[in-house]
């Protein structure tokens, strides 16, 4: 491999992976956005720690994650920073939700393609805090996996 091949540290950070979660502009939830989601105490933004269970990173990396209308879903790690992701999510049973979010990173240059990340997470929110797990997976520009991990968040809303 050539110094243009990022190793993992530097992707799963740079592409503020696993964020489940992971999140620079930060979306939040209109009242319509809340009725457009049955009213879920879910809906709006949160601000997380994160960190990806051994043997991944184990830096605790800073995430915002927002709910939005019609089941937006944006994350964005903010320190340290990454690339937002966006995706969806779905309310499950009770007060828990599930989620599926990617960003794409760039290349080594204007020739190379860069890798993609998807996130998968479950949680549920509890008196006015968010916690969970999460999973996530890195392709190449093939589309073959050549990362994979897990880990776990948890954090509290962000007022207005």
């Amino acid at each position: 491999m050539d110094e243009h091949v990022m190793n993992r540290r530097r992707v799963l950070v740079g592409a503020g992976a696993a964020g489940a979660v992971a999140i620079g502009g930060v979306a939040s939830a209109s009242s319509a956005s809340a009725s457009d989601n049955e009213g879920s105490a879910l809906a709006g933004s949160w601000i997380v720690k994160r960190k990806d269970d051994p043997p991944g990173d184990p830096t605790e990396v800073s995430t915002v994650l927002s709910f939005a209308g019609g089941n937006v879903m944006i994350s964005h790690d903010i320190a340290p920073a990454g690339p937002p992701f966006t995706g969806t999510w779905a309310r499950r049973s009770g007060s828990g939700f599930k989620a599926t979010f990617w960003t794409g990173q760039a290349g080594g240059g204007p020739t190379m393609p860069g890798v993609t990340v998807r996130v998968r997470a479950w949680g549920s929110v509890h008196h006015g805090r968010i916690s969970g797990t999460y999973d996530f997976a890195v392709f190449d520009p093939s589309g073959t996996k050549v990362d994979s991990g897990t880990g776990s968040f948890s954090g509290r809303r962000i007022d207005a």
